[in-house]
């Protein structure tokens, strides 16, 4: 087997490239285009059912705008002063002038309203003495109670005042509407104290209007269906619909949509009017989708022979320039940046020149390596060496403060106080001089805050008051070891100390958004007169500047302090991610 493809193996490079292209491309190529073939012909299909849906909708649109618009009439009929004195008190008129008179109203209610439109709208309005009232000739003489008598004026009430009767039979004269039926809207018209004055009946040649409105040919051929799969109205009468498009009407539910049908071979596309239970149907016959694709088929076949052969043409070019193993180095190179180059070739298959140069490659990355590694355990190094640095800084910064607080114990007092002093100052020294530890639990930070201030009570004599806001959940906390004292530090030796009345200091201690708040404020003098008062000072304070390059190098940009003045005092409020340790026993 193997000695059979050694045999078959292209052994130049021309012909191993033009395989691969053929293998590679190629032939991916042809099965995208079958692929996309298919797409084309769901596009197109989407794109007919879409541009016919934009259609029934200004179909559907016009039809319930049209219907609006008689509604509107109607009201101005029935808000009419002169029809309806002429309506409620005729015996004021000679017969000829009611005539004129409600014709004349009709007239311009009707051109305000539907301007070209008002020859497919018909009115009849009935008074309660027995006269009939039209805008248009009858095929026939209007018969009063026939009128009064039909099932839709029956069903006229208080609370249904009108209704719409689809497939009206046309009474209007066949000179002016040739339609077998009409679209009529019945109502009961009412005076202000809702009385009923009359019968009124506005009449719609849907099928004149129907016509006029949409534009069928060979692609679009519309139609009006009813729920009962009975055809309302066609745009051509002698195209006749397949008694399964008309069942199916019969039997959905939808009031959308479009569907295939295999006996018309068409696409069914509609949109219903619930008021009248009408479909508007537009439909496509199949071979209009085959047409346009097969264009489209042919247009896309010729492009893409031209466009594999000027490829082919175009990579036997590039073939005579570059090199196989040429191509495999840049895409080593390429993937050296996104491995972290830990990157290397194989030297197995390779001799002569291009053995070197992977070699040399190989070699290079590996060097790389060393010096990236190198550069990193620096980095970290000067990092941990620059961390201990401002953490010792803190030692003697605290130690001048305490031993000066000592010293006035010893003046003022006995011996008594100083041993606790000791133990309090003993456990802070002890906890500063654990350099191997950078984070703590809270509740031990807290702890060697209440040391710290057993210091500065003795000193103050009870007029320093400390007040602690925080969930006792977050006692297992981990916060940067000495981090709350310098701030607690600040604010007695800079704010409080200098007050004649009593200090206070509130520690709130809060999470939000996966982040640790920390804020300490005072009632001291506040940042300005501090600021005054420590203008003649020799020796610049680094308690807080110490504190926010330790956030920073433990935190990057989680790790922020910052100093807020405050009317009254200082608040200084510092930001670390929140790191909840399982607390555990023993050791």
């Amino acid at each position: 087997m193997m000695t059979i493809y050694h045999r078959i193996k292209p052994k130049r490079l021309k012909t191993k490239l033009f395989l691969s292209l053929f293998i590679l491309i190629i032939t991916p190529l042809i099965f995208l285009y079958l692929y996309l073939f298919n797409q084309f012909e769901v596009a197109l299909q989407d794109k007919i059912v879409s541009q016919s849906s934009k259609g029934l909708d200004q179909v559907q649109q016009s039809t319930e705008d049209l219907m609006s618009l008689v509604y509107k009439t109607l009201v101005m009929v029935q808000n009419d002063k002169v029809i309806y004195d002429v309506l409620t008190k005729p015996e004021k008129y000679t017969e000829l002038d009611r005539v004129h008179l409600i014709e004349r109203v009709l007239k311009n209610i009707d051109n305000s309203i539907f301007l070209f439109n008002s020859q497919i709208v018909y009115y009849t309005v009935l008074d309660d003495y027995g006269s009939v009232y039209t805008s248009f000739p009858p095929q026939q003489m209007l018969d009063y109670n026939a009128i009064k008598n039909e099932n839709w004026a029956k069903g006229l009430h208080v609370d249904r005042p009108y209704l719409w009767i689809a497939n009206d039979p046309n009474y209007v004269s066949r000179d002016v509407s040739s339609s077998k039926y009409l679209l009529t809207l019945g109502s009961t018209m009412r005076d202000t104290s809702n009385t009923p004055f009359s019968l009124a009946r506005i009449s719609i040649d849907y099928e004149k209007w129907f016509k006029a409105f949409v534009n069928s040919d060979e692609e679009h051929q519309y139609y009006i269906i009813d729920k009962t799969g009975a055809l309302v109205s066609s745009f051509n009468s002698e195209l006749v619909l397949d008694t399964q498009v008309l069942s199916f009407f019969n039997e959905t539910k939808e009031k959308s949509g479009f569907y295939f049908d295999q006996g018309s071979d068409s696409l069914i596309n509609y949109r219903s009017i619930p008021q009248l239970d009408w479909y508007f149907v537009d439909i496509i016959p199949r071979k209009v989708l085959f047409n346009e694709i097969w264009d489209l088929k042919v247009k896309f076949f010729s492009i893409f022979i031209a466009f594999i052969v000027l490829f082919i043409a175009i990579n036997m070019f590039i073939s005579h320039k570059f090199t196989k193993p040429l191509t495999v180095l840049e895409k080593k190179m390429s993937n050296i940046v996104n491995q972290n180059l830990k990157i290397t070739i194989s030297e197995k298959n390779y001799s002569g020149e291009i053995l070197q140069l992977i070699r040399s490659f190989n070699k290079m990355t590996a060097d790389m390596n060393k010096m990236v590694k190198l550069l990193k355990d620096e980095q970290k190094q000067r990092e941990f060496v620059h961390f201990q640095m401002l953490l010792s800084q803190i030692n003697p910064h605290f130690l001048l403060n305490t031993l000066n607080t000592i010293k006035w114990i010893a003046i003022r007092q006995g011996d008594k106080d100083i041993p606790d002093i000791c133990v309090s100052l003993g456990n802070i020294l002890e906890t500063s001089l654990h350099s191997e530890v950078e984070l703590i639990y809270l509740k031990d930070e807290l702890k060697l805050i209440e040391d710290y201030l057993l210091i500065h009570e003795l000193r103050y004599n009870d007029q320093l008051n400390v007040d602690y806001e925080y969930n006792s959940g977050m006692d297992y906390a981990l916060v940067p070891k000495l981090s709350i004292q310098p701030l607690v530090e600040n604010s007695i030796l800079h704010g409080i100390s200098a007050l004649k009345e009593q200090g206070n200091i509130m520690i709130r201690i809060f999470t939000e958004n996966k982040l640790l708040y920390i804020e300490i404020e005072d009632n001291g003098i506040g940042i300005q007169e501090q600021n005054k008062a420590q203008k003649g000072r020799s020796r610049k304070g680094i308690g807080l500047q110490n504190l926010k390059d330790r956030l920073q190098i433990l935190f990057k940009e989680d790790g922020k302090l910052e100093v807020i003045p405050l009317e009254q005092g200082t608040l200084v409020r510092m930001q670390l991610p929140y790191f909840l340790s399982r607390p555990y026993e023993g050791g």
